[in-house]
C-alpha cells in the first residue's frame, strides 16, 4: 500500500508555517505527537524537585513538602491529561513514571501516589 503525498496549502506571505502548536498550554506537533510537551513538563517539575530539596534542607516538615509536591508536580503532570494522554507514546509515559518514582524514593510523596 503506498502512502500518498499530501500537498500542502502554499505559504501565505508574512505568516510562517509551523511544526507545533501550544493549545491551552499543551504543545502538540503536525505528527499529534505530545513529545514535547511532555518533555517541557518533566523539565520544570524536574526543577521543582531540585527546590523542595531546598527547601527540605532549609526545614520543611514532610507533610508541607508532600503537599507542595503534589499540588505543583502531580499538578503539572496532570494538568489536561485527558486531552493529551491518548496522544503519549510508550517512552513519554515511562519518563513521567520515573519522574513520580523519583518523588517517592526522595521521600517527597507516598509510594502509592
Amino acid at each position: 500500500m503506498r502512502r500518498r503525498q499530501i500537498q500542502l496549502p502554499s505559504l501565505l506571505e508574512g505568516i510562517p508555517r509551523v511544526c507545533s502548536l501550544k493549545i491551552l498550554g499543551i504543545t502538540i506537533n503536525s505528527h499529534f505527537s505530545v513529545s514535547e510537551h511532555v518533555s517541557c513538563v518533566i523539565g520544570k517539575c524536574a526543577q521543582t524537585i531540585q527546590a523542595l530539596g531546598i527547601l527540605r534542607s532549609h526545614g520543611l516538615c514532610n507533610d508541607a513538602l508532600h503537599l507542595v509536591y503534589s499540588s505543583t508536580v502531580i499538578g503539572k503532570l496532570l494538568y489536561a491529561v485527558n486531552a493529551w494522554w491518548g496522544f503519549t507514546l510508550a517512552a513519554d509515559r515511562q519518563r513521567m513514571e520515573a519522574l513520580v518514582k523519583r518523588g517517592v524514593r526522595s521521600g517527597l510523596c507516598a509510594a502509592d501516589t
